[in-house]
């Protein structure tokens, strides 16, 4: 907090604004006080402290509380995890919601790093994915490829089409090259696999898919907040039985345990996106966090490889590394 007297003399207005914010805000006495020693009304007092605020003669400032050191959390999770490539966030709210969207923001530039141009960039769907498209830099990038590489929720909300995220991300980096993938994320049986795999378009775009130079894939929990259990993609028995076969959640809509391996080879068969090798083989797979939901997928896909670039805000940080204690 500060009071700005500013470089210009004040009028007698703004001298008495002046002097009643000063009694308050620096010699720390009450309305009641000031109202005494000024001859003012309490509820004039009021007035005027309120009009200091308004016209920027006081300035007040909320610093956030210290959550730790970020760059000792960074390190701590490089040594857990073996990773490179780590960014912690500090931020100290508890609500994920605000949480995401001050590690998106710091985290769209940390990601740009590592892009090339020339690049094939593969791009998930998700509410994370599409903020951070927000935030992405307005670079020129002609030589790369955007690649969709999970099939399409048809019944989701807007904000998780695949589509508007590969446009955003498309536009924001300059690639005039994108390929979407015209298909469910997960279909009824292997046999449809078979068949959308025989159209030309489609084939062509998983055969690239499973090359790109860089990864953002989605990280999705086992719950009733799945979105593929939301929309109808899998069912509540299904559900229930990725639980009981040690699921901890879902990367690029394949679900896996706590080491990163495929728990139901039935449903991967049918579930249309990058493969897990493909994530392990690229240049870089980057993933943003900031919600302690999250972290036993994280886990599994750090352990396996399937995520070399990681960005997280410092309360999941924590969460992560207590979690991987256990």
């Amino acid at each position: 907090m500060g009071i700005n007297r500013g470089g210009k003399t004040m009028n007698r207005d703004g001298q008495l604004l002046y002097t009643v914010a000063r009694l308050y805000y620096l010699d720390n006495l009450n309305q009641a006080e000031i109202s005494a020693e000024m001859g003012l009304s309490r509820p004039k007092v009021s007035r005027l402290l309120a009009k200091a605020r308004e016209d920027g003669i006081v300035n007040i400032q909320i610093s956030p509380p210290p959550c730790g050191d970020v760059h000792e959390l960074e390190e701590r999770i490089r040594a857990r995890f073996g990773l490179e490539h780590v960014l912690v966030t500090e931020s100290p709210y508890a609500d994920d919601k605000r949480a995401l969207a001050d590690t998106v923001r710091q985290a769209a530039p940390f990601f740009q790093g590592f892009l090339r141009d020339g690049d094939k960039i593969g791009i998930a769907w998700g509410y994370t994915l599409l903020k951070l498209a927000e935030h992405l830099q307005e670079v020129s990038m002609p030589a790369s490829v955007i690649l969709q590489i999970a099939g399409n929720l048809d019944n989701a909300d807007s904000n998780n089409f695949a589509n508007e995220i590969v446009r955003h991300f498309s536009q924001k980096l300059g690639v005039k090259s994108l390929n979407t993938l015209p298909c469910p994320v997960v279909v009824e049986n292997s046999i449809i696999v078979d068949l959308l795999l025989h159209d030309s378009k489609i084939s062509h775009i998983i055969n690239q898919v499973n090359g790109v130079d860089v990864a953002f894939p989605n990280i999705g929990v086992l719950s009733e907040e799945n979105c593929l259990w939301r929309t109808g993609y899998i069912s509540t028995e299904e559900l229930q039985q990725l639980h009981r076969s040690g699921s901890v959640g879902c990367i690029c809509c394949r679900f896996i345990n706590e080491r990163g391996e495929i728990v139901d080879p039935s449903l991967d068969e049918r579930t249309i996106s990058i493969g897990l090798e493909a994530l392990r083989s690229a240049r870089h797979s980057c993933a943003c966090i900031a919600s302690d939901d999250k972290v036993p997928p994280l886990i599994g896909s750090l352990r396996a490889g399937l995520v070399d670039v990681l960005a997280i805000d410092s309360r999941t940080a924590e969460t992560l590394l207590a979690y991987a204690e256990d």
